[in-house]
């Protein structure tokens, strides 16, 4: 990040790091993965969804392996664990929100 001089942390960098094998990295990662899983979870026993679409820099950077795993951290918090919810890559990369608000408010 400070070699080329970026303020922020992003999905690239993050690639490159756990590329490189970096530990800090690699237990942020899992962590984070840890706690996307219980928070989409918490998701879908409140509102009880077909599929969660995950997205963003970070989601599209790190790709199926990734979905993969926040599916695997989510399913032992579910209520009802028979039928858990589709967990999909966004395919619309990261202006699929974007996208998605044009086409409701070009309906109206």
């Amino acid at each position: 990040m400070e070699q080329r001089g970026r303020t922020r942390l992003t999905s690239g960098i993050w690639a490159r790091a756990l590329e490189q094998d970096d530990k800090m990295a690699i237990e942020l990662i899992d962590r984070a993965v840890e706690a996307l899983g219980a928070g989409v979870a918490s998701a879908v026993n409140l509102l009880d969804v077909e599929a969660v679409i995950i997205g963003g820099g970070l989601g599209l950077r790190m790709g199926e392996p990734y979905v993969k795993r926040i599916s695997k951290a989510m399913k032992p918090h579910l209520f009802v664990d028979e039928h858990p919810p589709a967990i999909e890559l966004a395919s619309l990369g990261d202006l699929g929100g974007a996208l998605g608000a044009a086409l409701l408010i070009k309906s109206r």
